[in-house]
């Protein structure tokens, strides 16, 4: 390995052999280019008398883009891919952290350059914080095929594992439909709505296509008085609806009962999850005996309203 000052159109970025990271921003790297110049040269390999690079993307477009003529590199002679690979990793490894979907491109690279899939498993799985396990590597290996507007869009808005691992069992249209429903919603109603939309394609023979352009839901998108949020929230209790249709008219008759009896909001009701049991769990808080006693009072006037044993007949 040599370090050189190379002239910045001969670094090839239209061979991304070598790339893991797509998705970032350089407005704090161009700043401390302008200020002190670009400290950490990038890692290139000549490859048919091409200059490729192998680590260093951001400084590497962050210099194209404050129109730097030359940068300083070095130049590594190593021929074979994996190893070329893996001096980029280890330089990676001991310098940051890497997301998620860095990861799946790091092990979609090893496993591209011919490197041992129980070595993948055993040794760069526990380097990368990964469970030692081959459905793991299945998984991540999955997310490396994500079309790159769903790259993009899942590393912005931080999409956690278990959605990305369902959202692996859709066709990429129906991932690209998905994702303005998705990328409002958090991580745990973004994998209840992926859910919803498994169970129900499978159930009812249809696709999540056509699920999802079925008129109800088109309806909440071109609400335009509506928030992004507002639309995902709307299509995942729509969702829920059509996959639990008997607990939703519960729940319907429940939420209708406690605002006929004007349930006070400061003292929460629950039922049983998904109405299984007869039982109920009221909480509240309080700060002192007064306030205490005044739910109690609360309580005993409610359970003396005719709704109150209709809670009890939903099932």
């Amino acid at each position: 390995m040599k370090k050189e000052q190379l002239a910045l159109k001969k670094i090839s970025l239209e061979d991304e052999r070598f790339r893991t990271s797509y998705s970032f921003s350089l407005k704090k790297l161009k700043l401390s280019l302008k200020e002190i110049g670009l400290l950490h040269p990038p890692l290139v390999t000549r490859r048919d008398k091409r200059f490729i690079l192998v680590s260093g993307w951001k400084r590497v477009l962050a210099c194209r883009e404050l129109s730097f003529s030359t940068v300083p590199v070095y130049v590594i002679e190593e021929k074979d891919e994996l190893q070329t690979f893996l001096i980029a990793f280890y330089e990676n490894l001991a310098a940051r952290e890497f997301g998620l979907l860095e990861k799946a491109e790091i092990l979609s690279k090893l496993k591209k350059f011919g490197e041992d899939e129980v070595k993948i498993i055993r040794h760069y799985l526990p380097l990368l914080d990964i469970p030692q396990t081959l459905s793991h590597l299945d998984s991540y290996l999955a997310f490396s095929g994500f079309e790159p507007e769903v790259k993009r869009a899942a590393h912005e808005r931080n999409m956690a594992f278990p959605a990305l691992k369902l959202l692996t069992e859709f066709e990429a249209e129906e991932q690209r439909i998905l994702l303005p429903f998705l990328l409002p919603l958090g991580q745990n109603k973004r994998k209840e709505i992926l859910e919803d939309l498994i169970e129900i394609s499978r159930r009812n023979d249809i696709s999540v296509k056509n699920l999802i352009l079925s008129e109800e839901i088109q309806a909440i998108q071109g609400n335009d008085a509506l928030t992004p949020l507002q639309k995902a929230d709307k299509i995942r209790l729509l969702l829920r609806k059509q996959r639990y249709p008997a607990f939703s008219s519960w729940k319907d008759s429940f939420d209708s009962l406690l605002k006929r009896m004007r349930w006070p909001e400061e003292v929460s009701v629950d039922p049983s999850p998904f109405f299984e049991d007869e039982n109920f769990t009221v909480t509240f808080t309080f700060e002192d005996q007064e306030q205490f006693k005044s739910n109690l009072d609360k309580l005993e006037e409610l359970s003396s309203k005719d709704e109150f044993v209709q809670i009890f007949k939903l099932r």
